[in-house]
């Protein structure tokens, strides 16, 4: 083989390479037709979302699992809870946690234990305000939110869709000083590989026009809430950037893996090698 098609060759792998950087995996369709197959907690359907509101046109409804993007990190509990509990038998829907844990142990990882907000409203069917929601430092500019819900009870999906999602720059502002962030995707196998169930769906809400903002609340009720019932369970909230990847990474979500860094530093010394050897 010449030394200019191995130049021409480096230099085409390298250009793979550095294109490559940030992308996540290819994700599942998203289904949009109330005939699409079950794959939700119960046999829920897209047909089930559909009955309750939710526009497949507008929130991509995946039959997939959440897997964390690179750099992906769980925010920070602030404030607002009241109520704690659990699920130490993920594989069925019951509560059999008690008050195990506490605020900040149970809405800082996930693991089936939860925190609540139970917040009072003199309009029920309204939910409760983002100044009394569950307020998490999503530690950077965020302008998505995963929300990973537990559920213990039926009717599936409404009671694990529950909330509504806002988002400030002020974990204290009043409720006029909160965004509301909008459904934008939901993965009917939530966020722990089958035959877990108690993980129920994980939704990603997000804003429009690239707004970005640090802390986010999470209230029973609300616009994006598929039922009222007083009350929510949420085991964590993470941020994520304008393109979904981690807040503190760039826009794109680049991370480079460092087995892709190693091979484009191979790709580099061979090119120079063969552009120094060209030039003697």
């Amino acid at each position: 083989m010449s030394t200019s098609r191995r130049l021409w060759i480096i230099s085409f792998l390298v250009l793979v390479l550095v294109t490559s950087w940030g992308h996540t995996s290819e994700a599942a369709p998203c289904l949009t037709t109330p005939t699409d197959p079950p794959g939700g907690v119960l046999g829920a359907t897209v047909g089930t979302f559909i009955g309750l509101g939710v526009n497949p046109a507008v929130t991509c409804i995946e039959n997939s699992l959440w897997t964390d993007p690179a750099g992906f990190s769980l925010g920070t509990f602030v404030k607002g809870a009241e109520g704690l509990g659990g699920n130490a038998t993920p594989t069925v829907l019951t509560f059999d946690g008690g008050s195990l844990g506490s605020f900040a142990a149970n809405a800082n990882a996930r693991d089936f234990f939860w925190v609540q907000d139970t917040s009072p409203n003199i309009l029920p069917s309204v939910g409760s305000g983002p100044s009394q929601g569950l307020i998490w430092n999503l530690g950077g500019p965020a302008n998505q939110a995963a929300v990973f819900v537990e559920v213990d009870h039926g009717p599936i999906p409404n009671e694990t869709l529950e909330s509504t999602v806002w988002l400030s720059n002020d974990p204290n502002a009043t409720d006029a000083g909160w965004t509301q962030a909008l459904l934008d995707h939901v993965y009917m196998q939530g966020w722990s590989p089958n035959p877990n169930i108690a993980d129920g769906f994980v939704g990603v809400y997000k804003l429009p026009g690239g707004a970005t903002f640090q802390f986010v609340s999470v209230t029973w009720g609300g616009p994006s809430a598929l039922q009222h019932d007083g009350d929510n369970e949420i085991d964590a909230v993470g941020g994520l950037n304008v393109a979904g990847g981690c807040v503190t990474c760039p826009v794109d979500g680049a991370v480079p893996e460092p087995a892709t860094l190693l091979l484009l530093g191979s790709g580099l010394g061979g090119l120079f090698a063969l552009r120094y050897r060209k030039q003697i």
